[in-house]
């Protein structure tokens, strides 16, 4: 019986390392070296470019916010601020079809011991697009002027953003071509190519801070309460272009893959 389990084992054994073993090649040297000629040779060539172009409109949102006992009063006060919000920026020149009402949204507010409630409030998120420095100040003013009108952020676009795309692209493609010339003249070889991979374009709303009155993703507009201390520092910029309010600039950032064939010239 101890032999029997002696050569079970053995075989269990063998059968596992044969299980795993790599595979064998054989032939002559020649037939040999046409199976490694016959062999597949890739090489993979990346390609990165960016496009940086300054935002040509920006948008910014800010929240309408009211507070009533009943629910009624305090939409109707809302679309009332809404609608003076509209008839203020018609005064200054933008027009309401850059003005848009985005989130809506009502809470209760409890009392401690009832169930009922003692007072709604009310936001409402408008979105506005401006297309220069003066328009973006007359959004601004909205929020110094009344306390129910919040800042509540600020997107940088540029109206021609797909060319922007495109060109980041082409970019791209050209630094991957310029490699494979590169490759194909000083190595004697010829790439032909197998397949791609587009990547991604990264298109970031803004790249960063560019001044003063920009800060985490948000306007801090000369006299906005979101800047307590402008008055002191606008006293220390007098006289300085750089420290006026400006849209920022826009990064788009492209990456292309291209998997090519190494062949024998």
């Amino acid at each position: 019986m101890k032999h029997i389990t002696t050569a079970l084992i053995a075989i269990l054994v063998f059968a596992g390392t044969t299980l795993y073993a790599e595979p064998e090649i054989k032939g002559t040297a020649g037939e040999l070296a046409q199976y490694l000629k016959d062999i597949p040779r890739t090489v993979t060539l990346t390609g990165e470019s960016e496009v940086k172009m300054a935002a040509d409109r920006a948008i910014v949102s800010i929240r309408v916010v009211t507070e009533n006992k009943t629910l009624q009063e305090a939409s109707r006060l809302n679309h009332e601020l809404r609608t003076k919000m509209i008839r203020t920026l018609a005064e200054k020149g933008l027009p309401a079809d850059r003005i848009h009402a985005s989130r809506f949204s009502s809470t209760p507010k409890y009392g401690v011991f009832s169930e009922k409630a003692k007072s709604y409030r009310v936001e409402n998120v408008v979105k506005i697009t401006t297309h220069d420095e003066k328009e973006f100040q007359s959004v601004a003013s909205l929020v110094d002027t009344t306390p129910e009108f919040r800042h509540d952020g600020i997107e940088f676009e540029h109206s021609d953003k797909q060319a922007l795309k495109k060109r980041a692209m082409e970019q791209a493609l050209d630094k991957v071509t310029e490699k494979k010339k590169l490759y194909e003249e000083k190595l004697g070889v010829k790439l032909t190519p197998k397949s791609f991979d587009e990547g991604r374009v990264m298109i970031p709303n803004q790249a960063g801070p560019r001044n003063k009155y920009y800060a985490a993703g948000k306007s801090l507009a000369p006299g906005s309460p979101l800047d307590s201390n402008y008055q002191n520092r606008a006293a220390d910029a007098a006289g300085d272009e750089e420290a006026t309010t400006s849209f920022d600039e826009l990064v788009f950032k492209a990456v292309v893959t291209v998997e090519y064939a190494v062949e024998s010239r």
